[in-house]
């Protein structure tokens, strides 16, 4: 506003003062803690778990080939939020779709293979089973509901889906959606989620409850729409993790502007990796939402006042033009582990996880050879358990608390290690110390340690 109209009389301030007072939400404001309380961690359950190891998928299995029995377990995690009425106990939560791919893979409950390990030299293969496995939904480390799929969209499409509770909860809330426009672009936004949570593979080490949610700041950088698929998607520099997947992206005054779905790698010759992090929008969401009948609640677009203005939509008819996939579908079985099943006795068509799987082992004494699983996401390396996926004791002998990320390319088949300016360094299996935030590619079968050789991580795709 101009100096000379403030100037103008004590009147026209105070007029303006009250008008303005309307539209108080178009100031910067700090992040609305509320959300937290409609955001959940999405954990996938074995219950059962055993690992055996065996030369002949298609023979019998026996105990003696049991090396490990973990009995009840989670075995990855994500994130989700609560939509629905919200007169009503919530009773809906949003999710990626890939969030939940090993339980629908598992026939949505019953028995759950995994090929955690394979020796191309002795040709064994090491297999984690569980008898069945379930989604559950935590409020806290101790206190979860057990979620059932009410639908799901295609991982390559629409990367939704949508959980459902047998009861309504009085332990959440349920968050509000706004459809993002153009007019947005440089608006500061937040990605809320459990980071850190996903892949904690034959770990408890996860944390749950209100006060463990993790908020990352940022700004919408641009709308974009996938080639060839039509899924409209928001660019944001608000970082989203692995455990991020399935959380909203929200805005401001707390409304749900997205779901918090993919990072994406650019790499240049010369240059660092720059990360690109994406989040359906909620335009797409509601579409999905309206197609499958799921209540929600819908909040005018932009800051301000205005915003404040909630509707109920339910149910309402077909939506047009959206990408969705068949809802329900069932996916195909891998003839490799229909060979499992078989061996196992067991007479459902249970499908499993592709063949083929990149992992880093630690080959650490605290670690005795885990194997983490590992993506287009990079997985951070380090002493932190809030930001890192494999994690070293507090006082490692040269490991800092963000040590060093790493990440698969399936197209290429190459991993790519990152100091992130670590105060030890991070050395290649010769000895050879790689210089900070220049990228380094791995081939599977490399080795390298963070600061000390007793820290040994070894990258490796089993098949």
């Amino acid at each position: 506003m101009k100096k000379k109209a403030l100037r103008s009389s004590a009147a026209i301030v105070a007029a303006l003062t009250l008008f303005l007072s309307g539209f108080a939400n178009i100031t910067a404001h700090a992040f609305d803690d509320n959300v937290k309380s409609g955001v959940v961690a999405v954990v996938f359950h074995l219950n059962g778990a055993y690992a055996f190891a065996t030369y002949d998928l298609s023979a019998s299995i026996t105990s003696d080939q049991v090396y490990q029995t973990y009995g009840d377990m989670d075995y990855g995690a994500g994130s989700g939020f609560f939509v629905g009425d919200s007169s009503e106990k919530p009773q809906y939560i949003v999710t990626n779709e890939h969030v939940i791919d090993s339980y629908l893979n598992a026939n949505e409950g019953e028995q759950f293979f995994d090929l955690i390990d394979y020796d191309s030299a002795s040709g064994l293969y090491s297999v984690l089973t569980a008898e069945s496995c379930e989604l559950r939904v935590y409020y806290s480390q101790d206190d979860y509901d057990i979620a059932y799929v009410d639908c799901y969209g295609d991982e390559d499409k629409v990367d939704l889906a949508v959980l459902r509770l047998r009861d309504g909860t009085p332990k959440r809330h349920t968050l509000k959606i706004a459809e993002p426009t153009e007019n947005m672009v440089g608006e500061t936004v937040y990605t809320v989620g459990f980071p850190g949570n996903a892949d904690n593979v034959l770990t408890g080490a996860s944390q749950y409850g209100v006060d463990d949610v993790t908020v990352h700041r940022g700004s919408i950088n641009k709308f974009v729409m996938n080639e060839g698929k039509g899924v409209e998607r928001i660019a944001v520099d608000a970082t989203i993790q692995h455990g991020n997947s399935g959380g909203p992206l929200v805005s401001e005054n707390g409304d749900v502007l997205g779901v918090n779905t993919n990072t994406a790698f650019n790499r240049g010759d010369d240059s660092l990796t720059e990360v690109d992090y994406y989040a359906i929008s909620s335009t797409e969401l509601m579409r999905f939402l309206e197609k499958n009948d799921i209540p929600y609640q819908k909040a005018k677009a932009g800051s301000g006042a205005a915003a404040a203005a909630v509707i109920i939509v339910i149910a309402a008819a077909a939506v047009g033009g959206g990408a969705f996939a068949v809802i329900k579908k069932k996916k195909n079985v891998p003839d490799f582990f229909k060979k499992i099943k078989a061996a196992s006795g067991k007479t459902s068509d249970t499908p499993a996880p592709a063949a083929q799987k990149a992992v880093i082992r630690s080959m650490s004494a605290q670690h005795n050879g885990k194997l983490f699983p590992v993506g287009k996401a990079p997985v951070t390396v380090g002493r932190d358990p809030s930001c890192c996926q494999i994690v070293y004791d507090k006082g490692t002998t040269g490991v800092s608390g963000k040590h060093c990320t790493v990440y698969f390319d399936s197209g290429t088949g190459m991993f790519t290690l990152t100091d992130l300016n670590s105060s030890y360094g991070t050395f290649l299996i010769n000895g050879l110390k790689i210089n900070a935030n220049t990228p380094v590619n791995l081939k599977p079968g490399d080795s390298f340690y963070v600061g000390d050789k007793a820290n040994i991580l070894k990258v490796e795709v089993v098949q």
